[in-house]
């Protein structure tokens, strides 16, 4: 029987885009931002009765944002599943007309809402509509002396969109475009030769990295003044809102303490030689003195198993179940729903996401399925995401919106769950693949990761001097590389242009968008060992924290749990068991040398 991927359906959110209810939705957009400006402005009632004032304000938000998030995933669903959809692009570019006005409704909203006396807020945590918004408001309050005036932050998003927004559409263009002539005399795109550092032939993985190195270097100048542009917007802005620093807005974006960030980044940094012995192991089995950046994908062990989009989504469900039958019920019905987009094709978008459409409490999943075990880590870890939404559906949006660092718990606890289950069931020759696996997710989110965050950290400091040239942004990244890979990579044979290479440096918006991820993925893992400690109430627990996400610190949503995040002895705990991935990978590499030796 033929292994059918399955196309998502879109028509339980809107029947298409041409269609009167899209049409309405977009106008009652428009609407909603008009009338939450209404409530906002209504100062007779908020200065009469600011309770009642704030249940209005918080009703028209909550209505505003959900149909906004709503209407902006299922165009972007229409356009990621077929780029060349002309009305799909035309209908992005529509939407982006929302982007200024809804920037000055948060600014008037932060500043009504900042207005009101503390006294007022005391009484709506108190009240029973409301006061589970109390967070969120104090959270408003604050950020609102982190503002410039209406005027200025209006000017500002204005400016943003000819100005840091453009240098990040430069960068976007530039790099989805460039191309190398491949010694055959085809021409490949630096995407494809991105992905040829899982080939299996090393001379093909080198031809590949210098092909990508000369056409970074090539437009050297041009990302240069992209990621200046950028970042010195940042810096020019953070400084005359009130921040200390780019970090520290960062931080707060992600609802967490300088002390949870020491203490995590002190863990990953203790994590670099555990991880630099699986690198060396590599290099071992690879034949290799030491790995070049080029080697760090690189394939090990024999053939895995190929998985059919059907066995994996049923191995999926199956392992969700041993979690909690809710999980694998919501798995099985995302699926018969027809909330997955999984088949590879021409003009749909590469990689995979989840998103969210709150009005119709749905999600949907695009992945690219290929049989490999990648990609059935990445169904699990997509369908993580999409549980995430489904727990907390009945909430109100604002109250649904969590931050980056917790954003990938659910997903790399879902991911985790299956890792854990596929390396129980996999044969010894499998297994060597399965773990490889693991640890080379580990190696990015921490290795590359504490990189990309120490250069980044340098590079706010210098651009708030002076413009970079791509020579020292070059050898900044190579010195941050050196101090996180050290002597585990070859030192001629690093990658200096990775500042070029993550569209991830180019977000304004988001600054410092590399320690959430290491977040999620040891705070995932110390979730899982909690389960594999008490699995009989954990899952109750872990359900009630995930619908904790949108309303509380990170340090508070994890207190629920019984986690202490400001403590490095979480986040040692979660290393611990990666070193014990580093363990398995060892005797596996020494039994496969021992099999193979002469007798």
């Amino acid at each position: 029987m033929a292994d059918t991927k399955p196309r998502w359906q879109l028509h339980s959110i809107y029947p298409g885009l041409d269609s009167p209810e899209y049409s309405a939705a977009c106008t009652e957009l428009r609407e909603s931002i008009a009338a939450a400006s209404r409530s906002i402005d209504d100062r007779d009632l908020r200065e009469s009765d600011p309770i009642a004032w704030l249940r209005t304000l918080l009703d028209a938000l909550d209505r505003l944002f959900a149909l906004h998030t709503t209407v902006e995933s299922y165009t972007y669903c229409a356009y990621s599943a077929d780029t060349q959809n002309a009305a799909a692009s035309a209908a992005l570019v529509a939407l982006g007309e929302f982007s200024a006005p809804l920037q000055r409704l948060q600014v008037a909203y932060r500043s009504a809402v900042a207005g009101l006396d503390a006294a007022v807020i005391d009484r709506a945590a108190a009240d029973a509509r409301i006061g589970s918004y109390a967070f969120i408001l104090r959270e408003q309050r604050f950020l609102a002396t982190r503002q410039l005036g209406a005027a200025e932050e209006s000017l500002a998003a204005d400016l943003n969109r000819s100005g840091a927004d453009a240098w990040e559409r430069l960068h976007q263009s530039l790099s989805s475009t460039l191309v190398a002539s491949w010694p055959d005399g085809t021409s490949k795109t630096i995407v494809e030769l991105r992905a040829l550092a899982r080939h299996p032939d090393r001379a093909v993985r080198r031809t590949a990295y210098q092909l990508e190195l000369a056409t970074w270097q090539t437009n050297e100048i041009a990302f240069a003044a992209a990621i200046n542009g950028v970042k010195g917007a940042s810096v020019t802005l953070n400084t005359a809102r009130g921040w200390s620093s780019t970090l520290e807005r960062s931080a707060h974006q992600c609802r967490l303490s300088p002390a949870t960030l020491d203490a995590l980044l002190g863990s990953m940094r203790a994590a670099l030689p555990v991880l630099g012995e699986y690198l060396q192991l590599k290099a071992r089995l690879l034949g290799l003195e030491r790995l070049a950046f080029y080697d760090l994908f690189a394939p090990v062990g024999d053939a895995a198993h190929e998985w059919s989009y059907h066995d994996a989504i049923g191995f999926i469900v199956t392992q969700f179940g041993r979690f909690s039958p809710e999980m694998a019920s919501f798995a099985q019905h995302a699926v018969d729903s027809g909330w997955i987009d999984a088949a590879p094709r021409p003009g749909k978008v590469g990689g995979a996401y989840c998103t969210d459409l709150p009005t119709v409490g749905e999600s949907r999943i695009l992945s690219n399925f290929d049989g490999t075990y990648d990609e059935l880590t990445t169904l699990a870890h997509e369908l993580g995401h999409a549980y995430h939404s489904f727990v907390m559906r009945d909430l109100p949006e604002l109250q649904r919106d969590y931050p980056m660092t917790l954003a990938e718990t659910a997903s790399i606890f879902c991911e985790t769950i299956v890792f854990s289950a596929a390396l129980d069931a996999a044969s010894p020759v499998e297994r060597l693949p399965i773990v490889e696996h693991a640890l080379l997710s580990a190696t990015q989110v921490i290795v590359d990761i504490l990189s990309r965050f120490e250069f980044e950290s340098g590079l706010m400091e210098r651009r708030a001097e002076t413009e970079l040239t791509p020579a020292e942004l070059c050898e900044r990244m190579l010195a941050a590389q050196d101090r996180t890979y050290g002597s585990a990579l070859e030192p001629a044979e690093r990658h200096p242009y990775m500042w070029a290479v993550k569209p991830h440096y180019y977000r304004a918006d988001l600054a410092f968008y590399n320690f959430p991820y290491a977040f999620g993925q040891l705070f995932g893992l110390g979730l899982f060992a909690q389960w594999q400690t008490d699995p009989d109430r954990f899952p109750r627990r872990y359900r009630e924290l995930l619908r904790r996400t949108g309303r509380a610190s990170v340090e508070d949503v994890a207190a629920g749990a019984g986690i202490d995040v400001t403590k490095r002895a979480f986040w040692d705990a979660s290393i611990a068991r990666i070193a014990e991935y580093v363990a398995l990978f060892r005797d596996t590499i020494v039994t496969k040398e021992q099999e193979a030796a002469p007798r």
